[in-house]
């Protein structure tokens, strides 16, 4: 309230409202305001409060991080489950820790770097220029004003700068180096043998098997709490249908966005890489060049320039279609390969162009004009915007009633249903996460409020994302329960019978391995047991010749040179049981090892370790403060 007084307000009025709200507060006291929205407080780092609201912003944030990374792969049931919540606890109480030990250290990050970071930023560009509009719309989404996010990123560049300074003392030797990559490209003999699962045993399965059995795995068979609801949807698509339109409607949105129909001019070239290190010498940079300006002399000679690029340029992307970029504008490339192509007439071929990536020779291909498009090009597009826009208004204006509506009733949904032209929907019994998973967390959240579980009334209007509104009732609560033994009793002899069968197996196998180790004939004892033993020589931890869970397991057994096969067992996923021989471990030779490949792994190794120490260090700081963590209150 007192912020959007002093956006709005201005000069001594505004100035005296807010002192008399001042000297009310100052009289009355404010602790039945703070009453009203008591503070709950999720963990206590060093004395310091972290409250839920700071929680659920970093709850939130993850979360959108997690989605936008997964995309069509995110599971919002996982995001549901009380262990994320723990680990997103966890998480926001090593970062206050960091926080802290980042204030005692008196590190500090200019306004300049942070400045000279978000000026950097391509999230923050337009042209690859920094734009304050861009970045104001930018913050703005992301729900932060601009002072906070900037404090935010002042916070982040310090746990940067401090996240550094631990690294920096974490180093791989060569030798290091050298001999991991000779264990990774280690060879060995592997050959084993598979003992299948037989069928389900036919041997009877006596009650008090199963009695037993359910005594001590019904846990495991624990049906989650559930609800059935009933809920209203309000969806912005639905109202599309309902907007009328007609042409002289179209023609004058076509006239007052003719802007959005124009397009710049774009270009069309083929292009050659060739690819420069970023940490390659001014030979090698010389010598990429020297290719680049030959290639060049060829195309200007009459050599065909696709057939060239499918031959010899490094851009795996292009190199194929001979160096096609396919249409590009302004703001697309690399800012010097833009420069050279928007200077280029048709069939012109530039000289060597530096990039980051290497230096590129460019032939442009065509070039697609500027131009604004007809009303007949985009009839379709514009009434798919004016539908848009239109059931957007709609939508608003129905929103606000369906929100009147169950707000005015909360007993029943029929009058909201009435009001809206909606039918009441039903969804079955469902635990918390097949909600979540279904609606969303705030949908399963709101179905577990003690006045919808409980007491019947319906909830809150409920937004999911900006084009679709929910309300829900409970109409049927099953508690958590473990089913009784009747119930289940035909999958739990089922599984009771699986698990004989299984150890069957094994102790089939493990009486092999026994008979192996002291001595036996391998083909005498394969033999009496009728199975037939696979030898795979010298092969690699990738080979696909061989199950992978056996080749897992060959890999990490120690075995030694010029030793007698070692035998082991594993259980494998389908309910067999693998007989194991591995023998004959062989190294790569030092000198034969590939120098950039030990590099790599050296960075790769060092990248690890580093990470290792900074786990470490956050670890260190916990143990050495306290901390108090209130998972109830989440």
């Amino acid at each position: 309230m007192l912020q959007t007084i002093r956006e709005r307000a201005q000069g001594l009025v505004a100035a005296v409202i807010v002192t008399l709200l001042i000297l009310t507060f100052a009289v009355w006291g404010i602790e039945s305001y703070l009453n009203e929205a008591r503070r709950v407080v999720v963990a206590t780092v060093d004395g310091e409060e972290i409250e839920l609201a700071a929680y659920q912003e970093s709850y939130q944030r993850m979360r959108q991080r997690a989605q936008a990374e997964l995309g069509d792969a995110f599971d919002p049931r996982m995001w549901a489950e009380d262990s994320i919540k723990l680990k997103a606890l966890d998480f926001l109480v090593d970062e206050r820790l960091l926080t802290q030990s980042i204030n005692r250290a008196r590190m500090r990050i200019s306004d300049a770097q942070v400045s000279e970071y978000l000026r950097a930023s391509p999230n923050f560009q337009v042209e690859g220029k920094f734009s304050g509009e861009r970045y104001a719309q930018v913050t703005s989404m992301l729900g932060f004003s601009e002072q906070t996010f900037e404090s935010q990123t002042r916070n982040d560049l310090a746990l940067q700068q401090l996240r550094a300074g631990v690294a920096a003392s974490t180093f791989v030797t060569v030798g290091e180096a050298q001999r991991a990559l000779q264990l990774r490209e280690q060879k060995r003999t592997i050959g084993y043998t598979v003992i299948a699962p037989n069928e389900p045993s036919t041997e009877s399965v006596s009650a008090t098997d199963i009695a037993d059995y359910y005594e001590k795995h019904k846990e495991e068979y624990r049906v989650e709490e559930k609800v059935a609801l009933e809920f209203l949807e309000l969806k912005l698509d639905d109202l599309k249908s309902d907007v009328t339109v007609n042409e002289d409607a179209l023609n004058a949105y076509y006239d007052s966005h003719k802007a959005d129909f124009t397009v710049e001019e774009q270009r069309n070239a083929n292009h050659i890489l060739i690819k420069v290190k970023p940490d390659a010498t001014p030979t090698d940079a010389e010598k990429a060049k020297q290719k680049a300006l030959k290639l060049r002399e060829q195309v200007i000679a009459g050599a065909d320039f696709e057939t060239l690029a499918k031959e010899n340029s490094d851009d795996i992307g292009s190199r194929s279609e001979g160096g096609e970029t396919g249409l590009f504008g302004r703001g697309v490339m690399a800012p010097e390969f833009e420069q050279a192509a928007f200077k280029l007439k048709v069939d012109e071929v530039s000289e060597p162009i530096k990039t980051a990536f290497g230096f590129h020779i460019i032939k442009l291909k065509a070039i697609a004009p500027s131009g604004t498009k007809s009303y007949s090009e985009v009839k379709s597009e514009i009434e798919s915007k004016f539908r848009a826009e239109q059931a957007e208004n709609l939508y608003f204006d129905a929103a606000e009633r369906f929100s009147d509506a169950v707000y005015e009733h909360p007993d029943s949904l029929v009058e909201g249903a009435d009001t809206l032209g909606l039918t009441i929907q039903t969804a079955i019994a469902q635990s918390r996460q097949e909600i979540a998973a279904q609606f969303s967390e705030a949908v399963a959240d709101a179905a577990w409020e003690p006045e919808v579980l409980l007491e019947g009334l319906a909830s809150a209007p409920l937004e999911i994302g900006s084009d679709r509104i929910v309300a829900i009732r409970v109409t049927q609560h099953e508690a958590s329960k473990v089913p009784a033994l009747d119930q289940i009793k035909d999958a739990l002899t089922a599984e009771i019978q699986t698990q004989r069968v299984r150890a069957a197996a094994k102790a089939r196998g493990d009486g092999i391995i026994e008979r192996l180790r002291k001595g036996e004939d391998r083909a005498t004892v394969l033999s009496a047991e009728k199975l037939e033993w696979e030898e795979h020589l010298q092969i690699d931890r990738e080979d696909s010749a061989v199950n992978r869970a056996v080749s897992r397991a060959g890999f990490k057994v120690p075995v030694k040179k010029n030793d007698a096969p070692v035998y082991l067992g594993i259980e494998l996923g389908t309910g067999g049981f693998a007989v194991m021989g591995v023998s004959d471990p062989r190294d790569t030779e030092l000198a034969t090892l590939d120098a950039v490949a030990t590099k790599e792994l050296r960075r790769g190794n060092e990248r690890l370790r580093a990470a290792g120490d900074w786990l470490d260090f956050v670890a260190a700081l916990r143990a050495n403060v306290e901390v108090e963590t209130h998972p109830e209150n989440l």
